[in-house]
């Protein structure tokens, strides 16, 4: 491939003007296909490619988008960036990824960073939000898709699951199996999909099966193994002990295993337990952890896919996609003897 060649070149060789290069090329305005031909014969013939860099001169853009994520060592999220950079390395785009930790004071300062260097687009994987993200996003009007996360102050697509739904599905399939006291590892209720729409189907499912919603049963964690350990001992102190536990991630069902093997309990004969999301520490434990599975590299494909689109566009659009799970049977659960 001849990488000296330019545009110009390309227009001389074919016989036509650069302005019609420009057009089959970027597809911007019609041409007629007997041009359109020995454009894309002459392309073929030297192997040209245009020039990114000049393309985003042209167009005002840097080639480049932020990536916030809350917890990077979080299997689910370095999938969810596999699928980003599957669209962003096919569309000579990058990515710039940040790790917030969930701190909304960081997730600000790269907001403003995100602008400054005036970055095309954002992939914005928040929990929470705030007045000050509002103000960013209305001051600063910049190509913005949500993922994992709806925000109804936010009017921007968004790319998730039917938490509500998987986890109402998980726990009916609990009550299916003979359980009726089910207790719930909760995520923190600021957490609108992972916190608090699962924890509302745990309860839909057991309120429209008429068991009872008892709170003795419902401890928070925050998605760690740590305090799914901690959880289950909270709940297993109380005099009434649940038959069933459903965990708001598969790492908190992980502590709670951990915390039953160390306290001579076998899951899932004497409790079943069931997590969140399929992580790949689902299958190393034993038992083998049953759980609702979600396709993160295809949410990052998705969410790449729809932002490439508003940054061509160059228009705003607003859009919940929400993509299918299912639920995955394994040995941690069983029915009730």
């Amino acid at each position: 491939m001849n990488r000296d060649l330019t545009m110009k070149d390309i227009a001389e060789r074919a016989g036509v003007s650069v302005a019609t290069v420009s057009r089959v090329l970027n597809n911007t305005k019609p041409v007629s296909s007997e041009l359109k031909k020995k454009v894309l014969d002459i392309v073929k013939e030297t192997g040209y490619k245009p020039n990114a860099l000049a393309r985003s001169l042209i167009k005002q853009r840097t080639g480049t988008i932020g990536v916030i994520i809350p917890d990077m060592d979080n299997e689910t999220f370095a999938d969810l960036i596999k699928g980003i950079e599957l669209i962003t390395d096919r569309n000579d785009h990058v990515i710039l990824v940040t790790n917030t930790m969930g701190e909304v004071k960081k997730e600000l300062e790269m907001f403003n960073l995100f602008e400054e260097k005036r970055l095309d687009g954002i992939i914005f994987s928040g929990v929470s939000l705030t007045e000050k993200h509002i103000d960013f996003f209305e001051k600063y009007k910049i190509p913005t898709v949500l993922v994992g996360q709806t925000f109804n102050k936010l009017d921007f697509p968004s790319v998730t699951i039917d938490n509500f739904q998987a986890s109402f599905d998980i726990t009916e399939y609990l009550i299916e199996l003979g359980h009726q006291n089910i207790g719930m590892i909760r995520g923190p209720l600021y957490d609108i999909q992972a916190g608090k729409e699962r924890l509302l189907g745990y309860k839909t499912a057991l309120r429209e099966n008429d068991y009872p919603v008892n709170n003795d049963f419902i401890i928070e964690g925050d998605f760690t193994i740590t305090s799914g350990y901690k959880a289950m001992e909270e709940i297993w102190s109380n005099e009434l002990k649940p038959t069933a536990i459903f965990s708001a991630s598969d790492k908190m069902a992980i502590g709670a295993l951990n915390y039953c093997l160390d306290h001579g309990l076998k899951v899932p004969e004497d409790v079943s337990i069931a997590g969140f999301d399929d992580m790949e520490l689902a299958t190393a434990v034993r038992p083998a952890l049953t759980t609702i599975h979600q396709d993160q590299v295809e949410k990052g494909i998705k969410t790449a896919d729809i932002l490439l689109d508003l940054i061509e566009k160059e228009e705003k659009e607003s859009y919940n996609i929400q993509l299918p799970y299912s639920l995955i049977e394994r040995d941690s659960t069983c029915a009730r003897k």
